[in-house]
């Protein structure tokens, strides 16, 4: 993991904590007990880079940096533990969903663009390389959802997989600028339109069959 260049360096390990966050959260609120609680998190931090390096054929990385990836995932476990455990969530339920929101957030946008660029650095055209990300960025939370018996965000009418696509099309049209730049970019598009959605209710229309009418009696 350290041999990375920095950029990505960053990137994998905010988006490391970020959906072990919102996974070790998923599962406080679905009442689970502390291996419910790391399990969840580890799956939600690993699941999207294991889909995408399968599919590229490599090995995950987090098996490569396995004791890195492991002790960053038990600290976030550790401070939302504690955090759950101190704060009276139970009188802030909102404030509690509120930070689910933007830890995923976070989450989606870092590997998003990770995923992206190690597509990118492995040879696969644009194309190819814009799905890698959004399966990098999407993987996580779908994998999350399933385990807490949720409805999965990315198929459910939400601006989650469309605010991917958009940050992994912005990252490779920056990339002529200095190293930085393509990133930060990447990052902001996916959680200016994620978190955006969110706040103004914007959804992504769904295919919904009509109810049927009630008999009349």
């Amino acid at each position: 993991m350290f041999e990375l260049p920095l950029p990505l360096l960053v990137m994998t390990m905010v988006g490391i904590v970020g959906f072990a966050a919102s996974g070790a959260i998923a599962a406080a609120r679905a009442g689970m007990d502390w291996l419910g609680v790391f399990t969840l998190a580890a799956a939600t931090a690993i699941g999207g880079g294991t889909m995408r390096d399968l599919l590229m054929s490599t090995t995950p990385g987090w098996l490569i940096d396995f004791w890195p990836t492991v002790i960053l995932i038990a600290i976030t476990v550790v401070v939302v533990w504690i955090a759950v455990r101190v704060f009276p969530w139970q009188r802030h339920r909102a404030w509690m969903g509120r930070i689910f929101v933007f830890t995923d957030a976070i989450g989606l946008a870092s590997f998003t663009i990770v995923g992206t660029e190690i597509a990118r650095d492995a040879g696969f055209s644009v194309g190819p390389a814009v799905v890698l990300g959004v399966i990098s960025g999407v993987g996580g939370g779908i994998i999350r959802d399933v385990l807490a018996g949720k409805r999965i965000s990315v198929f459910d009418g939400e601006v989650y997989a469309l605010a991917a696509v958009a940050g992994s099309v912005a990252f490779l049209l920056t990339q002529s600028f200095s190293e930085w730049v393509p990133f930060l970019v990447g990052v902001a598009v996916v959680l200016i339109i994620r978190l955006g959605a969110v706040l103004t209710g914007w959804q992504v229309p769904t295919l919904a069959t009509p109810t049927p009418d009630t008999p009349k009696t």
